[in-house]
């Protein structure tokens, strides 16, 4: 093994051993901040993967008029096209 692949194996290993409490809950003030939400996954081989969910930017729909009411958007939405949707951002996390 070179140096880069050495230093790789190194940073693979863990660094602290967490231990939830009876209700199943982790607390680590140097690694979760208050009040942040995070996704987590089981992975293959055991281990589980935390990845923080950020808060994102959330386009406005301007209301229109139609008949005199205020309306939303002018997109049909299907249950399909919303199913796709949110398959394809839970995808690219």
């Amino acid at each position: 093994m070179n140096g880069l692949e050495k230093h790789t194996l190194d940073c693979d290993k863990a660094i602290m051993k967490l231990t939830a409490d009876e209700r199943g809950r982790l607390a680590s003030a140097e690694l979760f901040r208050p009040k942040a939400t995070f996704d987590a996954t089981v992975q293959p081989d055991g281990s589980i993967r935390l990845v923080e969910l950020g808060e994102k930017q959330v386009p406005v729909v301007k209301p229109r008029r139609s008949n005199g009411r205020l309306r939303g958007a002018e997109v049909a939405l299907n249950r399909e096209t919303v199913a796709a949707a949110v398959r394809a951002e839970r995808d690219a996390r």
